[in-house]
């Protein structure tokens, strides 16, 4: 919940002037949902793709403060964030909510990024993969179009913290991940204090096919560094 209309333009006229469009990448940006209006503006002639960090799997209703699909639609999201850890722990999301979702952004055609994470207590009780395995196979209950869905891990102990898993523990569950899903084609991300720093060891696992970042977006320097690096890495 970052970025006034004002401060997302500043943001924006920093970005796009010095974005290089790398073919190799994938960039999506997810604004505040009230801000996406002014962030289609700012990018209708870019290369720079939108995004929601949430919406409802209904497409009306009586759901107050909610985002239709419709709406992401209309403000030329082409993807959404879908079961953020924090969306599950502030706001009680659960797995069949998160399913519904997954369905809906499917059928409207906004590609989804599911979230899965674990937290401190998990890892240490050695719970991580069993806890990973239960999001996954209730998030995907009855979709057949996996492919089409980009899963992002996001462990919460790293998450806002500046302490990112070693990419050595990132690649042992980006592999578990994809063993999981088998042969699907979905990207497997990784989200957990990623920054201009960190970007370079972790985009060189060959099991990391990308980044959900944070904090680090914040700031259109970094993100710059940032994809400069990834670019690199995937050439």
């Amino acid at each position: 919940m970052y970025k006034s209309q004002k401060d997302l333009k500043e943001y924006f006229d920093q970005f796009v002037n010095n974005y290089a469009c790398f073919v190799n990448i994938d960039l999506m940006i997810a604004p505040m949902t009230v801000c996406l209006g002014t962030a289609s503006e700012m990018t209708k002639d870019s290369c720079v793709h939108l995004g929601g960090q949430n919406m409802h799997y209904e497409e009306q209703g009586a759901f107050t403060g909610e985002t239709s699909p419709l709406v992401l639609k209309e403000l030329w999201a082409e993807y959404v964030i879908i079961g953020h850890s924090e969306r599950r722990q502030y706001f009680g999301e659960t797995n069949e909510m998160i399913n519904k979702k997954l369905k809906s952004s499917l059928v409207h055609g906004i590609r989804p990024i599911l979230c899965i994470w674990e937290n401190l207590e998990q890892k240490e009780l050695g719970i991580s993969k069993e806890t990973l395995k239960i999001q996954l196979r209730e998030a995907l209950q009855w979709i057949d179009a996996i492919d089409q869905i980009d899963i992002a891990y996001e462990p919460v102990r790293a998450i806002g913290t500046g302490k990112s898993a070693t990419p050595e523990e990132v690649q042992d569950i980006h592999e578990y991940i994809r063993s999981i899903l088998g042969n699907e084609k979905s990207r497997i991300i990784y989200g957990g204090s990623v920054n201009d720093t960190n970007a370079d060891s972790l985009i060189s696992q060959p099991a990391i096919n990308g980044f959900l970042i944070g904090s680090a977006s914040l700031d259109p320097q970094k993100m710059l560094k940032i994809l400069d690096v990834v670019s690199k890495k995937n050439k």
